[in-house]
């Protein structure tokens, strides 16, 4: 009997087979891929690894997979390993924005900037209407110093997304690198409106006011910060913090009495005065309560000698009139000399007798300020930068 096996018999059977072939490597592909996710999720990011090459080999085509797999090698802190899979991944679809995303990010950890920013604009182009790429990349130009474009991406999120505090956030923290804190706290008090518990705004935001000088709202904020989180509160406070005054007199040096009052006669402070004309060196020590700049508290024209007149200081002579006798007061001290071990400042002023040798001061309400920075380069707190004696703290 003949056979009725023909050619197109023939094809059929082997097209089928490699059908059934190709499905079974598809099952066993789909199996291995289940399996890493498995292994993945109970952290067991080497044999997963191994379950998603296994699932690629019988299934080169899956760019889910792929991504999988560059996963578990971050997951193993093997970056390169993953740029690669990443890029075979992209290779297949490059449309893959949140893949370019990932990629540049790991870019970005390694600060090689030209490639990351390079991805992050290629995950832009592939989705034009996604938040996260244009916000990774404003993070990058705010990390490497380019605060304008920064400023161009956040603003841009912003508009796309006007109820996250994220892009409200990083614009306030780009306008307090750029010494714009006005704008800084508009933006800043948008984000805590959207995320009451936002710590990083509240610190920003406290940094932005100490900076304009509102140091009511700057320790509202450090409040409110310790309550979230007590150590970022004493972060913001040690931040905001400017150097204050905290006593004044004592020093081994120090031959002026402070605490003399009105019509003092000038040879009260030293009887080498009694003398007409004659001229002494005086000295005060004051103490402050951070380091300070050297330079700055030995430049005498950062440090002022003035007659008190009212509030905290009092009033010179007690607001009578003052005699033709009075004393002159310098307006700056002659020299000053810092001792960064103790924190002191010892400022050294010239005092003269009159022709007739009857001068008279009030040493109490001589009031001493010093205007310069300590050693970060802040200035001093205004509540505690000036001393008289009549105060006997500083203020």
């Amino acid at each position: 009997m003949a056979s009725t096996t023909t050619p197109f018999t023939l094809l059929d059977d082997m097209f089928s087979a490699m059908a059934s072939q190709e499905a079974q490597r598809a099952q066993a592909g789909q199996s291995a891929l289940s399996t890493g996710l498995e292994f993945y999720q109970k952290k067991d990011y080497t044999r997963a690894a191994a379950e998603f090459k296994r699932s690629i080999a019988m299934d080169p085509t899956n760019t889910q997979t792929y991504n999988f797999l560059a996963n578990s090698f971050l997951a193993q802190n093997k970056p390169e390993e993953a740029i690669k899979v990443y890029k075979n991944s992209l290779s297949m679809d490059p449309s893959q924005d949140s893949v370019q995303v990932s990629l540049g990010n790991i870019y970005l950890q390694k600060k090689d900037f030209p490639k990351a920013e390079k991805a992050f604009k290629a995950a832009i182009k592939a989705n034009p209407g996604s938040t996260v790429a244009p916000y990774t990349l404003g993070q990058l130009y705010l990390q490497t110093g380019r605060l304008p474009e920064a400023e161009a991406q956040f603003k841009k999120v912003q508009r796309m997304a006007p109820f996250d505090p994220n892009p409200f956030y990083s614009l306030g923290v780009t306008y307090n690198k750029q010494g714009k804190s006005a704008e800084a706290v508009k933006h800043l008090t948008e984000a805590v409106k959207l995320r009451p518990k936002m710590a990083g705004a509240h610190l920003e935001l406290g940094v932005a006011y100490a900076t304009l000088g509102d140091t009511v709202n700057a320790q509202k904020e450090v409040e409110i910060l310790t309550r979230l989180d007590a150590a970022q509160g004493a972060l913001l406070q040690a931040t905001i913090a400017q150097p204050k005054m905290i006593a004044a007199g004592g020093g081994l040096t120090d031959n002026f009495t402070s605490a003399l009052g009105m019509n003092t006669p000038l040879y009260a402070l030293d009887i080498s005065l009694m003398a007409p004309n004659k001229a002494k060196e005086f000295s005060l020590t004051f103490v402050f309560d951070s380091k300070m700049d050297a330079t700055s508290v030995q430049d005498t024209a950062n440090w002022s000698i003035k007659k008190a007149s009212g509030g905290i200081a009092g009033y010179y002579n007690n607001t009578l009139a003052i005699l033709p006798t009075e004393s002159y007061i310098p307006q700056n001290p002659t020299s000053v000399t810092y001792d960064p071990e103790t924190q002191t400042a010892t400022v050294n002023f010239l005092l003269s007798q009159n022709a007739n040798g009857d001068a008279t001061i009030d040493p109490s309400h001589m009031v001493f300020k010093f205007s310069g920075t300590d050693a970060r380069g802040k200035m001093m707190d205004q509540t505690a930068d000036e001393f008289d004696g009549f105060a006997q703290t500083p203020f």
